[in-house]
């Protein structure tokens, strides 16, 4: 299987596959005819489509279309249900946000229906967060909207004074390299600070730089000291009750939105 861009050839593979899927579950809209009908006018605008092919058949493709200078749409994404589960799907979409990223694109855009559960799995998997419905489209058929915010490449590496400082329950940390998937933060502690048994989606994994501390972990209790480093698993019960004030890494697993 190859990824590959827009050729003229699989023009009716884009046509015919989008139309199929839209009807197995909907209806054709006037704005899927005006994309459809109008591809390479489309493509002209900065557009662009991509198919994953293997032996010359079209087995899944997916368009990227700018909205205006900074926001582009992902749209578009259907497959020949003969070749599902092999992953053809995700690589397409995936060489769509590729292609938005580098025509300078800092937001993506999809909108969709909740009972498309394949393709929210892929909008989710590549860190597309869902929010409320806008005016992006009059589809009748959408129901969801999700969006990707495109991270500057020159923040991928924090340096000291960049770290943002925040205050979460009562602790000043220090919100530093985000990617995709994770978080990367300093907790500075006082004696004193603690959080109850909780629990949260996140894996979490520390690396005490300095303090000492009294961690439990599914009613197992533990002493942390300088130099030690643990592991939580996302919703696991736990517990941190600070003894002696410090420093402390910590990595979440997704990304802890409340950390920001």
């Amino acid at each position: 299987m190859k990824i590959i861009k827009y050729q003229s050839k699989y023009k009716d593979d884009f046509v015919s596959l989008n139309k199929a899927w839209i009807e197995k579950y909907f209806k054709m809209e006037q704005e899927d005819y005006d994309v459809l009908n109008n591809v390479d006018e489309l493509l002209k605008g900065g557009a662009m489509v991509f198919f994953a092919v293997e032996n010359d058949t079209v087995l899944t493709t997916c368009m990227s279309m700018p909205l205006n200078n900074s926001d582009w749409e992902i749209c578009k994404l259907a497959a020949d249900e003969k070749y599902q589960d092999k992953g053809a799907g995700s690589a397409v979409f995936k060489a769509c946000m590729d292609y938005a990223k580098k025509q300078g694109a800092k937001k993506l855009i999809i909108v969709s229906n909740s009972i498309l559960k394949s393709a929210l799995h892929i909008y989710k998997k590549f860190g597309f967060k869902e929010i409320p419905m806008d005016k992006t489209h009059n589809y009748e058929r959408g129901d969801v909207q999700f969006e990707y915010i495109v991270k500057d490449e020159n923040t991928m590496v924090i340096k000291k004074e960049e770290a943002k400082k925040r205050v979460f329950k009562g602790v000043n940390l220090d919100s530093l390299a985000v990617g995709e998937k994770s978080i990367v933060t300093k907790m500075n502690y006082v004696e004193g600070n603690f959080a109850d048994i909780h629990t949260h989606p996140h894996e979490q994994s520390g690396y005490v730089i300095s303090g000492k501390y009294e961690m439990t972990i599914d009613g197992q209790k533990y002493e942390l000291l300088p130099g030690d480093s643990y592991a939580v698993p996302g919703n696991i019960p736990h517990s941190f009750k600070v003894i002696e004030g410090g420093e402390v890494v910590d990595v979440f697993t997704p990304i802890r939105e409340d950390y920001l």
